[in-house]
């Protein structure tokens, strides 16, 4: 294969986002470039927000499933009704998150509900791909480092198990298979 040169490009990006790409591991540089390759040759979307985003969605689900994650990718208010303590109902606006989980469906925060349809989500309530890719290495790295934790929580679990299976196993031998200690 033949290597096109390569032309210098200066960017710039949020430093917390460059701090947490460092921390993942993740060479900006390379993803940069890969990026702009895909958007220059990718499939453009037929002028529907929905049709972008959930390219966008498809192309994040991977790191979700192997980060074990979630990622927000909408906010907004919906209408909703409120009693006060004389029993009035007043009208107001319920604050709510839409998070994209592992499996592809979508999470809808003030009920506690699922679904898959990405219509079901105003076009005016999706975050700027900007966020969505900043909320991404959030919960990346807090995946990466919960991850950790519980890797080192695993491995105390089993120097424990270790140490009981070991002093059970000595206790309940019967007293033929001990040595003489008297020689």
């Amino acid at each position: 294969m033949v290597q096109m040169p390569k032309e210098k490009l200066t960017l710039s990006v949020d430093e917390e986002v460059v701090k947490k790409a460092k921390k993942l591991g993740i060479n900006i540089s390379d993803i940069t470039e890969k990026v702009l390759k895909g958007y220059t040759s990718a499939e453009k979307p037929n002028g529907n927000l929905h049709g972008a985003y959930q390219q966008l969605f498809d192309s994040i689900l991977p790191l979700l499933k192997e980060f074990g994650c979630d990622v927000k990718i909408a906010e907004g208010e919906d209408p909703g009704v409120s009693t006060d303590s004389k029993g009035n109902k007043q009208e107001v606006e319920i604050p709510f998150d839409v998070f994209l989980e592992p499996n592809g469906s979508f999470y809808y925060d003030p009920f506690d509900s699922y679904f898959a349809d990405i219509k079901k989500i105003s076009p005016r309530d999706f975050l700027s791909p900007e966020r969505i890719l900043s909320n991404l290495v959030d919960s990346l790295a807090k995946s990466k480092e919960a991850n950790v934790e519980k890797m080192r929580q695993i491995m105390m679990a089993k120097r424990i198990v270790d140490a009981m299976s070991e002093t059970l196993v000595k206790r309940q031998l019967p007293s033929s298979d001990k040595v003489d200690e008297k020689g």
